[in-house]
């Protein structure tokens, strides 16, 4: 298989990966969107998301409960001066979530950002 005919497979399967996407988010009555990782704070074990990869982001609601080791977009109130962020959920308190970047030392909560309540998902990686 040479270059091109690599790339025009590589181009045909995203296609098909955003119209099924786009056709099950009809069907539910919900946006199915592609995510992208804009930073190398996820680029370790398990998730290995290096910048410029893309995912599948699921909203809240079709996703269901958010549990520990789930990677999540989150409105950040802090982290680098806020908007949205993409880590990994490491621990449930009652005070919220406490995410942390897979290639991070520490968890975000370490640092300025407060636990991630609930409303700030606005997405999970599928």
């Amino acid at each position: 298989m040479n270059l091109r005919s690599l790339a025009g497979s590589s181009v045909t399967a995203v296609l098909v990966v955003l119209v099924v996407a786009m056709l099950v988010g009809q069907q539910l009555g919900q946006p199915i969107v592609i995510g992208f990782v804009l930073t190398g704070s996820m680029n370790g074990e398990p998730a290995n998301m290096a910048p410029g990869d893309g995912f599948i982001a699921v909203p809240p609601s079709l996703a269901g409960d958010i549990e520990e080791g789930d990677v999540v977009t989150f409105e950040a109130q802090e982290l680098q001066g806020g908007g949205l962020t993409t880590h990994r959920v490491v621990d449930e308190t009652e005070a919220g979530y406490i995410t942390r970047g897979d290639a991070n030392p520490f968890t975000d909560q370490d640092g300025p950002e407060p636990p991630v309540q609930e409303s700030q998902i606005v997405a999970v990686a599928a």
